[in-house]
Formats: C-alpha cells, structure tokens, sequence
C-alpha cells in the first residue's frame, strides 16, 4: 500500500498562519483546521512555508469527510 502524503502551503489565508511554523504548530493546523485525527498521521515535516503531512498506511479513512476535504484542498497537493 501506498504511503500518502500532501504537502500543505502554510501562507495560505484560510489557515490563519501567525506564528513560525514547527512541529507542534503543524500539527495544531493539522487537527483543528484540516481536521485530520490524530490517529492517522504518521509524521509531519515542517519547512520555511510549508509541511508535509504523512498519512498512516490505511484505505479506511479514504471515504471519511476529512480525506475527501484534504484533497480538495487548493493550498494542498
């Protein structure tokens, strides 16, 4: 199975960015705004201005609400 990632473009307005991003900033983003459960991510990497988000290997998330959305997402690829 294929590991999915998005990268997240963090000078986005929707995601109201204020402060320099770290770790625990992203995934802040990742919880709250995208409404990624905790459970699923893997691990996040954080650069300048943006983060990788890496998702737990799994098809049982891809019809949730929270997927769909992410994908959909103009500030994620």
């Amino acid at each position: 199975m294929h590991e999915r990632e998005f990268t997240i473009d963090a000078n986005n307005p929707e995601l109201e960015f204020f402060c320099d991003l770290d770790d625990a900033y992203a995934k802040s983003i990742c919880e709250n705004e995208l409404e990624i459960p905790e459970n699923c991510i893997k691990k996040i990497e954080c650069f300048e201005d943006a983060f990788k988000i890496y998702l737990q290997p799994s098809r049982h998330y891809y019809r949730d609400d929270w997927y769909v959305n992410l994908t959909r997402l103009d500030y994620v690829s």
